[in-house]
Parts: C-alpha cells; structure tokens; sequence
C-alpha cells in the first residue's frame, strides 16, 4: 500500500511530547528534502542576512512562497483532531505540500520552521507555551538563537499566530524550551 505508515507513541506527559517532537525535529532537520526547501526560500537574500534569512522562512511558512511545490499559498494552520496529536515531520510536511496537503497544526509549523531553520545553520529550539492559569502546556513553536554564528538572543517564529512576526513571543507563561543543536 502507498498509504504513509504511521507510528503512536504514548507519553507520560507534555515535557516527554516536547521531547519526541524534538527528536523528530532533529532527525529530519539534515534530511536533503527540508535543506533543498531552505535553500529555496532563501534563495533572493543577500549572503549572511541573518535576519532575512529568518524572516524568509517565516514568510514561506506563514504566506508562501512561489518557488516550493504545493507552499505557494502557505502552511495552512490546522488542528488536530479531539483526542490525538499527531506530530508530522518536517519532510512529510513539505511531501504532503507537494500533493495539496499544505497545512497542520502548531506542532507540525513548529517542526517544520525549526527544521528549516537547523538545516541553514541557526541554533534552533522548539518551546512549549502555556498561560500562567493553564496547568498544562497548550501550544508549542519554534524558537531561532541570533545571530547565527553566536546567538546572543532567542527569537521567536510562531507562524500561527495570524498578528504574529518574526521575534514575537506570547504573554508571560509557562515554558519549557528544547534545544535541538
């Protein structure tokens, strides 16, 4: 069968969650598929613009971007259904991008900004967020130390956040950061 295989993992909490998505993060961040993708999007910035680099794959991500198959328009924010978290790959993201199927949830836009990000050179990390009154984690994106060479700052890329740029970071909260390089 063609049918993508899919694994179920079961986690004793949101912290061990954080943790699987990061290592499939990690793992796909050198897959050729994500790095031909980054170079792509940053195909049109200046050499060593940092900050164009960055703001380039936020806006392929968010908005869009001509040159990647099936990303004209975007990576469509989707939620998962009631009940499951799937956590996508950053190089089955962009495969399913190719055949139409652009877009999930904050999980699957954090892997895949990291990921892109990784594979350029940045420090890169994925952050679980959750509001002082939650108890548990409710939302995860990705983080982007800067400048590249030595990152003095960790910027946010949370590009399901519709007023949301390049450095935005959400309301004091809870957060737990998971440092992929």
């Amino acid at each position: 069968s063609d049918a993508p295989r899919l694994s179920v993992h079961h986690v004793a909490n949101q912290t061990e969650a954080l943790m699987q998505l990061a290592g499939m993060t990690k793992r796909h961040m050198h897959d050729p598929i994500v790095r031909q993708t980054a170079l792509r999007i940053v195909a049109d910035v200046a050499s060593r613009d940092d900050m164009g680099e960055l703001e380039a794959i936020y806006r392929a991500v968010k908005h869009g971007h001509p040159d990647v198959k099936g990303m004209e328009r975007g990576f469509k924010y989707v939620a998962d259904p009631r009940q499951i978290d799937f956590f996508v790959s950053p190089s089955r993201a962009l495969s399913q991008c190719a055949i139409g199927a652009c877009g999930d949830d904050c999980d699957s836009h954090a892997a895949l900004v990291t990921a892109l990000a990784g594979s350029l050179g940045f420090q890169v990390g994925l952050r679980a967020y959750a509001l002082p009154s939650e108890s548990e984690f409710s939302h995860v994106y990705a983080v982007v130390g800067y400048p590249k060479r030595k990152p003095a700052k960790w910027l946010g890329m949370d590009t399901t956040v519709t007023s949301a740029s390049v450095g935005w970071e959400p309301p004091p909260g809870k957060v737990k950061t998971a440092v992929l390089n």
